[in-house]
């Protein structure tokens, strides 16, 4: 765990140079698809949060994705799908903190991963609208949001709501598209109703 975390750190001081440099946009930097590829690899799958790896590959796949050459939007499709499987079915926090940490104080640090692996992935996406600032884009990101709503795991359906919401701020800030926003809330709305009807006729 120790060397994933050096190397992850060492893969986001290196993306956070390049970009800090003049010329940065111009630049290609030729390891990014390998390196994107590894981290994948630690973050694209179920894990635990009793370590900050998970957390920390979102973070740097984030500053990766700043530099060039840019992805194609199947490759940032794929990219974004593989974190939200790598969180979304995660247990519950609940359910983490007690398995993780016998004592309240040995839990905290469950509880703050998960809050910051969230927003670790806000951050990513807000990247990734940045790169591509266009409602087809903006509506390809939420698609893949919105499988997780038919979820019948109830905190799976509550992440996808906390990532959308991160979303729809991240395009609003990025894209400045009120109508599009406004269709999407409304479409969230009537996703909500129809999870609350369900879990009433439950």
């Amino acid at each position: 765990m120790y060397l994933k975390l050096t190397f992850i750190q060492n893969v986001m001081e290196i993306s956070c140079a390049i970009l800090e440099t003049r010329d940065s946009q111009k630049f290609e930097f030729s390891y990014k698809l390998q390196l994107l590829g590894y981290m994948l690899g630690v973050s694209g799958r179920p894990l635990c949060l009793s370590s900050p790896v998970c957390y920390k590959a979102i973070l740097a796949i984030g500053h990766l994705s700043k530099l060039k050459p840019s992805l194609i939007l199947e490759e940032n499709c794929e990219l974004l799908d593989q974190c939200l499987k790598s969180l979304f079915p995660l247990p519950p926090l609940e359910k983490m903190m007690k398995e993780e940490g016998e004592t309240v104080k040995d839990a905290l640090p469950i509880q703050s991963l998960y809050v910051e692996s969230l927003k670790a992935l806000g951050k990513l996406m807000k990247t990734l609208l940045e790169e591509e600032p266009t409602t087809h884009w903006f509506q390809e990101m939420f698609q893949l949001l919105e499988a997780s709503f038919s979820s019948a795991k109830e905190w799976e359906r509550e992440r996808a709501l906390q990532a959308t919401i991160q979303l729809l701020t991240a395009y609003q800030e990025t894209v400045h598209s009120t109508v599009t926003v406004a269709f999407l809330f409304l479409e969230l709305t009537s996703l909500l109703i129809s999870d609350l009807t369900l879990n009433a006729n439950a």
